[in-house]
């Protein structure tokens, strides 16, 4: 099993329509589609369109504290946007990994009166806390979206500028399946700021 699975733009268009088709054979018509922010605003969107629902709401869950501190369990930072009393839900997710974004979404989406809850994600790690009513596949990999190709690239520099060149950190980003347009335009921001930073310093 590969390390990373690297999703470009039409594969995460393709699953997602997987992912309605699958809801629609299971004869599930949500009401209101919630995205989980920020992996799930992308499928959220997707899936409203093909639905041709404009009832979409978003709810904001981070691991980390008012002091930036990383938790083990999910805060809600941004309750859900839309009033889902009494109303058949769809909460969307990009992946479900350790699962508890999912469930903390779930919880707060019962408290506020839902009368039928619903997940779907692109992607289902066996390590979840919940399995999602609806995924297309199953992983153990590290999956990176075509959203988060910029960030996954900051990621990996921070992690090794101190063991590997640019050079070799940017064969390993184009390796991996980073497009290398991004890769090359990500870097050379990079450069630009060393430079700036070593005239500031002169």
């Amino acid at each position: 099993m590969a390390e990373y699975e690297i999703v470009s733009w039409d594969q995460s268009y393709q699953m997602t329509f997987y992912l309605f088709e699958k809801m629609t054979e299971d004869n599930f018509y949500p009401e209101i589609i919630v995205g989980i922010a920020r992996g799930g605003w992308i499928p959220a969107r997707l899936l409203a369109d093909f639905y041709g629902n404009r009832r979409t709401a978003n709810i904001k869950i981070e691991f980390y504290n008012n002091t930036s501190r990383a938790t083990d369990n999910p805060i809600i930072t941004q309750e859900i946007s839309e009033k889902v009393e009494d109303k058949i839900v769809l909460i969307v997710d990009d992946v479900a990994d350790s699962g508890k974004s999912l469930m903390a979404a779930i919880e707060h989406i019962k408290v506020m009166g839902a009368r039928e809850i619903r997940t779907a994600t692109l992607y289902y790690k066996k390590h979840s806390i919940i399995k999602p009513e609806y995924y297309i596949k199953e992983t153990k990999s590290w999956i990176v979206y075509p959203w988060e190709y910029g960030e996954f690239a900051a990621f990996q520099y921070d992690q090794l500028n101190e063991k590997m060149s640019i050079k070799e950190i940017r064969r390993k980003l184009k390796d991996i399946g980073i497009p290398p347009p991004l890769v090359n335009a990500f870097f050379s921001l990079i450069l630009d700021k060393i430079n700036e930073k070593r005239k500031n310093n002169e």
